[in-house]
């Protein structure tokens, strides 16, 4: 009898000694078989500084639904032998320039899944040269959307800056950056030519695309952005999608709220997936 009580009282402490951290970060790739998910997150406070690892998830956990791209939170229970997550909640889709409050946001029916094939498309550059998304077939892509008038630092100026701090990074790799305006009618050729040159863009591993503004509306859509004039400026969600070397969607970041390390670690990845 005492020996029970001795071994449960064993077990008791070794549970209670187990720590528990509270989680934020990106997910850059999902195992379901192997159930882990690969995040690259921002500082655990009082455990690890912020980098890209792989996390074990706890068997009670849907992994349906998670994808490379998302941004989510989760409690992680570390215990003396192996640890896991627990309680992964995906962060929601907010719109810009609204202080944050959540608005309920209809999809675009033409929305991509992770994994789809990105139908081809032909927009123009900063330079008036077609650019079709076939022609960097062998490369990995990334598409964000921007518009030279964005009265918000920590909206289009941030994404061009993750943009800029990518393009430095990734120099000579087989990678694209592109990036649409969502306000063709202002942003044409020439202008989009004055904002690539603000942002140090060459025109060949970083173009800024415009278009006919139903053609936009439609590329737009394949990634799930949504927007709409409002009052002198464009209301909107943001994304920010990786285009696989094969053509396919490798991952979706909505929002603007991530570290240019985060977008670096998705790209990586595509481009070094082993």
């Amino acid at each position: 009898m005492i020996r029970r009580v001795v071994f449960f009282l064993a077990l008791f402490g070794c549970a209670s000694c187990a720590k528990r951290y509270r989680v934020e970060g990106l997910i850059v790739h999902v195992d379901s078989a192997q159930r882990t998910i690969l995040v690259s997150h921002r500082p655990i406070e009082h455990y690890m500084p912020p980098m890209t690892m792989p996390f074990h998830v706890a068997p009670k956990e849907d992994l349906t639904g998670l994808a490379p791209g998302a941004r989510i939170s989760f409690d992680l229970r570390v215990g003396k032998h192996a640890s896991e997550a627990r309680n992964l909640k995906p962060r929601v889709t907010r719109l810009e320039g609204t202080d944050g409050k959540e608005i309920p946001v209809a999809q675009p029916a033409n929305k991509l899944a992770v994994g789809a094939a990105v139908p081809d498309f032909t927009l123009t550059d900063q330079s008036g040269r077609p650019t079709a998304l076939s022609q960097f077939r062998g490369r990995v892509v990334a598409i964000d959307f921007i518009y030279t008038r964005c009265p918000l630092p920590d909206v289009c100026p941030r994404l061009s800056a993750n943009f800029a701090y990518l393009s430095k990074r990734l120099r000579g790799r087989d990678f694209e950056l592109i990036s649409i305006t969502i306000d063709p009618t202002w942003d044409r050729p020439e202008v989009l030519a004055e904002y690539a040159h603000r942002w140090q863009a060459d025109g060949e591993t970083w173009r800024f695309l415009t278009g006919p503004v139903e053609q936009i509306g439609t590329v737009a859509g394949l990634f799930g952005l949504i927007y709409w004039p409002e009052e002198g400026s464009i209301t909107h969600t943001v994304a920010t999608a990786i285009v696989s070397r094969d053509g396919r969607l490798a991952a979706l970041i909505e929002g603007s709220s991530y570290r240019p390390d985060q977008l670096l670690a998705l790209v990586q990845h595509s481009l070094d997936p082993s």
